[in-house]
C-alpha cells in the first residue's frame, strides 16, 4: 500500500510538472494524451533496448550482418542511440565500411564527447585514415579530460611524429618523463627525433642522461660508445667499454667491441689481444666467430704477420670447440689464403671427419686436390661427395676431370653428360662442362661431336680463352677449317698475349698452312715466354725448322724436346732418320 502511494505522489507530480509546463498553451494536453505519449516511448525504448541486446549477441556469435541489420533498427526506433552507433562503427570498419564507419561515430562522438572509448574509436579510425592532425586533435581533447594521462600522452606523442611536429613531440615526451621518469623507451624515442633530425648532440645527451640514470645497465654504455665511435669523440667510446667490462666482465661481445675500437685506432696489437680474449671465450657461439674470422681477414692482404694471427686465432677456435668442424674449416681457409693446399686439404678432411654434411668442405677439399695436381684422390672424393650430394654438378665436373687424368675417356665423358644436366642459372659452369666434353670428344675422336660442344661453350661464352685455343688447336691437327682456327687463336692470343700454348697453337696454324716464315717468329715467342719450353713445344720448333730447310738446327731442337718430354709418337724415328715425319 505504501509503495502505491508513493508511486502515486510521483505520478501526480510529474503532470502537475507537465501542466505547469504547458500553462501558457492556449490548449492543454489532457492526461489520457499525457499517459499515451509517455506509455509509447516506454515502449519504444524498450524495443530499442532489446533490439541492441540481440545486436550484441549476433556480434558475438560473429553474424556481422545480423548485428548491423539489429543496431541500425535500434537506431530507427532511437536515434540518439549512441551506444548502437558505436557498435555500428565497429561493425562497418570489419566489413571495410570505413567511411561509413568514421560518420557513424563522429554522430555518437557529438552526442556524447565525453564518452573517452568513443573519442579512442574515432581517433583509431583518423589514424587508419591518414587523418594525422584530427588524430592528433583528439588525443589533446582526451588529455583535457584526463589531464596527466601517460597512455593520451603516448599516443599524441605518435600523432605528432606522423605529422613531423618533432619540437611539439619533445615536449609531449618531456611531460611524459615528468611524471614516470627517465625510462628506455622515452628516451629511445627522443633520441631518435634528435638524430631524424642530425642533431647527434642531443641525441648523444638523451642516452648520457639514460645511461647515468641506470648506471648498472651495460647495454646503455655499449649504445653510448656506439653513438660516440659514430659521431664522437671516439676517445669517450672506450670509457664507456671499460665500464661495461666492470659490470660484466665475462661478456665477450664487449671484447669483440674493443678490439673494433683499437683496429679503429690503428693500435693492431692492442685489437689483435682483444681478439684472442673473445675467441677464448666460450660463452661467444661459433657462428659469431666465424663472422668475426670473415669480417678480419676475408679481402686483406695476406702478410706473414697476418697470417700468423689468423691461424693464431683458428688455433685457439679448435681448443675452445674441439668438437665443431668449424674450427678445421677456419684453419682451412687460412692455409687456402697462404696457398698451402696440403695443410688445407688435411683441415678440410679433419673437418668432414666430424660432419660430412656441409657441401660447400666437399667443394673446397676438391679444389684441394686440383691445386695438388693428386687426381687419384680427387677421384675418390670426388665420388665419396656424388653419393653424398647426387645433385650437385660440380662434383660429377670433377669426378670427369680425374677420369680424363688417368685416360678413362668414356667415364669421363658420362660425368661430364650426367653433371651439365644440373647446371641451373650458372653459364659459367655449363661452357666448363661444354669445354671438358669437347676436349674429351677430341680423345675419342668423335670430331664432329667435340666441335659441337665447343660451339655450345662459345655460345656461352665467345671470350674464353682456353675453348678457343683448344678447339683452334685440334682444327689445326686436322687441318680442317683453318682460317676460323687462325681467327680463334688470335682472339685467344688477344686476351692472353704471353701464353706460350696458346702463341704455339697460333704457330702451328700457320705451319698447316704453309706460312713457315711467320710460323717460326711465333714459335719463338712461344718459347721465350715458357719457364721452360715444354717438349711439344720444342718439338714444333723441330718441325718448322726442318720446312725452312734448317735441318741441323731442327735435329737440335727435336732432341730437346725428347729430353722435355710430352712429344709426339714420332720423335724417335725423326732424330734417328733426321726426317720430318707427320
Amino acid at each position: 500500500m505504501k509503495n502505491t502511494i508513493q508511486i502515486l505522489i510521483i505520478l501526480l507530480f510529474s503532470w502537475y510538472a507537465l501542466a505547469s509546463c504547458s500553462a501558457s498553451k492556449k490548449l492543454a494536453s489532457s492526461p489520457e494524451s499525457i499517459r499515451s505519449a509517455d506509455s509509447a516511448a516506454f515502449a519504444a525504448k524498450r524495443q530499442n533496448t532489446a533490439l541492441f541486446s540481440d545486436g550484441i549477441k549476433e556480434k558475438l556469435a560473429g553474424n556481422d550482418v545480423k548485428a548491423i541489420a539489429k543496431f541500425e533498427q535500434a537506431l530507427k526506433i532511437y536515434p540518439e542511440d549512441h551506444a548502437s552507433m558505436y557498435e555500428l562503427s565497429e561493425l562497418y570498419a570489419r566489413r571495410a565500411r570505413l567511411d561509413e564507419s568514421l560518420e557513424m561515430m563522429k554522430k555518437a562522438v557529438a552526442l556524447n564527447p565525453e564518452n573517452e572509448w568513443y573519442q579512442i574509436r574515432i581517433a583509431q579510425l583518423y589514424k587508419f585514415q591518414g587523418d594525422y592532425e584530427s588524430y592528433a586533435d583528439v588525443y589533446r581533447y582526451l588529455l583535457r579530460l584526463k589531464p596527466g594521462s601517460v597512455e593520451y600522452f603516448s599516443e599524441l606523442s605518435s600523432a605528432l611524429l606522423l605529422l613531423e611536429k618533432y619540437d611539439e613531440a619533445l615536449k609531449v615526451y618531456e611531460e611524459i618523463e615528468k611524471q614516470m621518469g627517465i625510462n628506455e623507451m622515452l628516451s629511445f624515442q627522443k633520441q631518435a627525433i634528435h638524430q631524424s633530425r642530425n642533431d647527434t648532440k642531443n641525441a648523444i645527451a638523451e642516452i648520457e642522461k639514460l645511461s647515468a640514470a641506470f648506471p648498472w645497465e651495460a647495454r646503455y654504455h655499449a649504445i653510448l660508445a656506439e653513438l660516440y665511435m659514430k659521431y664522437g669523440p671516439k676517445e669517450k667510446a672506450l670509457e664507456q667499454y671499460q665500464k661495461i667490462l666492470q659490470i660484466e666482465p665475462s661478456d665477450p661481445y664487449i671484447r669483440i667491441s674493443l678490439a673494433e675500437y683499437y683496429k679503429d685506432a690503428s693500435e693492431n696489437e692492442k685489437a689483435f689481444e682483444e681478439l684472442l680474449l673473445a675467441f677464448a671465450n666460450p660463452e661467444l657461439d661459433i657462428e659469431t666467430k666465424v663472422q668475426i674470422m670473415v669480417l678480419w681477414f676475408e679481402g686483406e692482404t695476406f702478410t706473414v704477420d697476418l697470417n700468423k694471427k689468423a691461424e693464431r686465432i683458428a688455433e685457439i677456435f679448435q681448443q675452445v670447440h674441439p668438437s665443431s668442424p668449424r674450427g678445421f674449416q677456419l684453419m682451412a681457409d687460412v692455409f687456402m689464403r697462404n696457398k698451402d693446399f696440403e695443410n688445407a686439404r688435411t683441415n678440410f678432411l679433419a673437418a668432414l671427419n666430424l660432419d660430412k654434411g656441409v657441401y660447400l668442405v666437399w667443394e673446397s677439399l676438391l679444389f684441394t686436390d686440383i691445386q695438388l695436381e693428386d687426381f687419384e684422390s680427387l677421384g675418390k672424393h670426388a665420388q665419396e661427395a656424388m653419393l653424398l650430394f647426387p645433385e650437385q654438378p660440380l662434383t660429377y665436373l670433377f669426378d670427369g676431370i680425374a677420369k680424363f687424368q688417368f685416360k678413362d675417356y668414356a667415364g669421363a665423358l658420362k660425368s661430364y653428360e650426367t653433371g651439365r644436366k644440373f647446371v641451373v642459372g650458372n653459364d659459367r659452369l655449363l661452357a666448363e662442362f661444354f669445354s671438358n666434353i669437347g676436349d674429351t670428344q677430341h680423345r675419342l675422336d668423335n670430331h664432329p661431336a667435340s666441335d659441337a660442344s665447343y660451339e655450345k661453350a662459345l655460345a656461352i661464352n665467345p671470350v674464353n680463352n682456353l675453348v678457343l685455343n683448344n678447339y683452334a688447336y685440334y682444327l689445326s691437327l686436322r687441318g680442317e677449317n683453318l682460317e676460323k682456327a687462325l681467327k680463334m687463336s688470335e682472339k685467344a692470343i688477344e686476351l692472353e698475349p704471353e701464353n706460350p700454348s696458346y702463341l704455339d697453337t697460333y704457330a702451328w696454324i700457320l705451319y698447316k698452312m704453309g706460312d713457315y716464315e711467320k710460323a717460326l717468329i711465333w714459335i719463338e715467342k712461344s718459347i721465350q715466354f715458357a719457364e721452360p719450353a715444354n717438349g711439344t713445344l720444342l718439338e714444333h720448333y723441330g718441325d718448322i725448322l726442318y720446312k725452312l730447310g734448317r735441318k741441323a738446327e731442327a735435329s737440335e731442337q727435336w732432341k730437346k724436346a725428347r729430353t722435355a718430354g710430352e712429344t709426339s709418337d714420332l720423335i724417335d724415328k725423326k732424330i734417328k732418320d733426321g726426317v720430318l715425319y707427320e
